[in-house]
């Protein structure tokens, strides 16, 4: 039996963008999971299929309906086998690995399970429209529990019926609650808050670069219990304030995410269920720091409550100027074990970026950490470096300061690196006049006299001056 349904927004965004880059490797989430080489492989393999099996999303099929709109199909009869293949170079295949999807040909996920001397490696590439980043953990968690003969809980809620709901909901009158709630909240329509380009390449390249906190987990953790603020809401509200400094401005606009999970029917299903909307940051030299805090937290909850009204509309509407996104992904690329033995889980691309610059925060190792990922035509590693510094001091500073004014965006480091551009002293022989370097310099060659004028920039004038004189 097939069972279809619309696309969600989230979902149509992913299929325009797709559609449109057909033949490019776009939203694919690969990740290589190494186990320990002492697994059984052929109970991982049935461990993987009874997984899959039990999450309807991977078989979805993307298809166009008769009124020229995509819609989703689920086919209850296709399934999915898996075998060992035995690899010599697991690099070259990992490489070879990721291959785009087409959209409306394509089953949207592709699993392998290959063994070296050392290692099983279980890659998987699941299409963005059909899962997320908590999908993933879901996944892996039904794999562990399905290895040890575990009985696998089925999905409450699919993601189905999560667009069937939404259709609903956009027809009903929180909708027009949420448009007015957005108009009320992000007249910010002049307000653009890019990170400003110092490169004008023109081809498009990706690049990654991440930082390691110093600053303690726990001492964030203390400062939100105290407060009652979110760790979502501080490592985003520090992004905005970083993003307002970086363009000398009080107010900063991007985008942001959060996993679409607040029903907890949805908590073991596999789906494309994570939703987009803006964040609209203002503050004045008088701001503290924790009423700025409060002000992101009582936004982005707003935005979250009107999930009626989508991120698309709000852009569309009110015209809002997106240029980067920030993402809190708390402990989804923590370290995990798997069957009580050591697990590396790799991400084998970037993200592919809807803006230049895409930043996000999480927790590896009991560390806090940032990362970017972004166009590497536009801004240089060096750039994207000191940006990520700065992040830091300003965490440390919103822990530190009451009130944002007193934040010192500059590391020791970062003032050390400005001191040395002013180490350009050179000698000079005060005793000397330019006439009387002019007359010393007449000796030299015209083309050696040239050189002289051109490094001290003197202008004709000050020239014709200086030979009426001689």
């Amino acid at each position: 039996m097939t069972k279809s349904a619309p696309l969600t927004k989230t979902q149509y965004g992913l299929y325009v963008e797709c559609v449109s880059n057909e033949g490019k490797a776009c939203y694919n989430i690969p990740y290589c999971y190494t186990f320990d080489w002492s697994l059984d492989g052929e109970r991982l393999c049935r461990a993987v299929e009874r997984a899959v099996a039990a999450h309807p999303a991977l078989f979805t099929r993307i298809t166009v309906g008769s009124n020229d709109e995509p819609m989703q199909c689920i086919d209850s009869q296709e399934s999915f086998t898996l075998k060992v293949e035995e690899v010599d170079d697991i690099e070259a295949v990992k490489a070879a690995f990721i291959q785009p999807f087409s959209l409306l040909k394509d089953r949207l996920f592709r699993i392998r399970l290959l063994k070296d001397k050392e290692h099983f490696y279980l890659l998987q590439d699941i299409h963005h429209i059909i899962s997320d980043g908590t999908s993933r953990q879901v996944l892996l968690a039904d794999i562990q529990k399905a290895y040890h003969g575990e009985p696998l809980e089925p999905e409450v809620l699919t993601q189905m019926e999560v667009a069937e709901k939404e259709a609903e909901l956009r027809g009903s009158p929180a909708f027009e609650e949420g448009k007015k709630w957005y108009a009320q909240h992000f007249d910010c329509g002049d307000c653009y808050s890019p990170l400003l380009p110092d490169l004008d390449g023109t081809a498009a390249t990706e690049a990654r670069q991440s930082r390691t906190m110093q600053v303690e987990k726990a001492r964030i953790e203390d400062f939100c219990r105290e407060n009652g603020i979110f760790k979502s809401t501080f490592f985003t509200a520090v992004y905005a304030y970083l993003l307002a400094k970086f363009n000398n401005e009080q107010q900063a606009l991007f985008s942001s995410i959060y996993n679409g999970r607040g029903d907890r029917n949805l908590d073991h299903t596999v789906a494309m269920l994570v939703k987009t909307f803006p964040v609209y940051a203002q503050f004045t030299d008088e701001t503290s720091v924790l009423d700025f805090l409060k002000a992101c937290q009582e936004q982005m909850s707003g935005c979250r409550e009107q999930e009626a009204y989508s991120y698309s509309d709000a852009v569309s509407d009110l015209g809002l100027q997106i240029a980067t996104m920030f993402a809190w992904h708390g402990n989804l690329f923590d370290s995990q074990a798997f069957s009580g033995k050591p697990m590396r889980a790799e991400r084998l691309n970037n993200n592919t970026l809807e803006v230049p610059l895409y930043v996000k925060g999480y927790i590896r190792d009991g560390r806090c950490c940032i990362e970017a990922e972004y166009s590497a035509e536009v801004h240089s590693a060096e750039l994207v470096s000191q940006f990520l510094e700065s992040y830091e001091a300003i965490a440390e500073g919103f822990l530190s300061k009451k009130f944002l004014r007193e934040i010192d965006l500059s590391t020791p480091s970062q003032i050390d690196l400005l001191d040395s551009f002013n180490e350009t002293d050179i000698p000079y022989d005060n005793t000397q006049t330019i006439v009387s370097l002019f007359r010393r310099q007449a000796k030299a060659t015209p083309d050696q006299i040239a050189v002289v004028f051109k490094e001290r920039q003197y202008t004709y004038a000050e020239v014709d001056d200086i030979s009426d004189r001689i």
